[in-house]
């Protein structure tokens, strides 16, 4: 729910209404389509989803036109004209961290995060989307200010 909760957050900071869907399921390609065909009828400017079941909203989208934000990994392959960005993650970084820990025999007993400021989480926006150079710097700027706290994102 980080994702969602940071997405709602900017997105209403920016003026604009947010609708949030649960489908329960991580899985269901079909019940995430059907969530977005939702979303459209509702007049949904843009779109967003996690989870392995996002090919079946990012199909929609793609079908309807309308723009769709990536979560976890990069989406550009599935919709090469309409992913605007992906928030994507590189558990490389704990996960060299971890293997460090094991082999110098601790095991356990430690959590770790990915986030912007350690390289965990990585905003990667789309070249062929068209995104203007305003709102990318915009966008890079607000990454920007997020690593270095300057702003407060409540988490």
């Amino acid at each position: 729910m980080p994702y969602i909760n940071g997405f709602t957050t900017a997105a209403e900071a920016g003026g604009a209404e947010v609708s949030v869907t649960y489908t329960g399921s991580f899985g269901d390609v079909a019940l995430a389509a059907e969530a977005a065909e939702a979303h459209l009828a509702n007049d949904a400017d843009v779109l967003t989803g996690t989870a392995q079941m996002v090919v079946g909203a990012v199909g929609v989208a793609a079908d309807a036109g309308v723009p769709w934000f990536g979560t976890q990994s990069n989406q550009t392959s599935l919709a090469p004209d309409l992913v605007i960005a992906s928030q994507v993650y590189h558990w490389e970084v704990v996960l060299e961290e971890m293997l460090d820990l094991r082999d110098s025999g601790t095991k356990g007993g430690k959590a770790f995060e990915i986030n912007l400021a350690n390289g965990g989480l990585v905003i990667e926006f789309n070249d062929g989307y068209g995104l203007s150079d305003d709102v990318k710097a915009s966008a890079d700027a607000a990454i920007a200010g997020i690593i270095d706290g300057s702003i407060n994102t409540g988490a």
